[in-house]
């Protein structure tokens, strides 16, 4: 599904890692880092196995913050 011009920005995603930066055309900044994140990351449910894996091997788990969209993150106006 595209997005209609008239309500979405561009933004500028820089990956911190490298500096590579990309020009994303998005209704808000957050969809615009999920879609740049999208080739790079992927998630599933960890199973019994993995988790007795990675923690053994000193993997720890992250909390993940739960954030409100920013007031920046306001979509654009038509």
């Amino acid at each position: 599904m595209s997005t209609p011009r008239s309500t979405s920005r561009v933004y500028l995603v820089k990956e911190a890692g490298t500096g590579v930066e990309r020009l994303i055309r998005a209704t808000f900044r957050t969809t615009a880092i999920r879609h740049a994140a999208q080739d790079k990351f992927s998630a599933h449910k960890a199973t019994h196995d993995e988790l007795e894996r990675l923690i053994t091997a000193g993997v720890r788990v992250e909390q993940a913050v739960e954030q409100a969209p920013e007031p920046a993150d306001e979509p654009a106006l038509p």
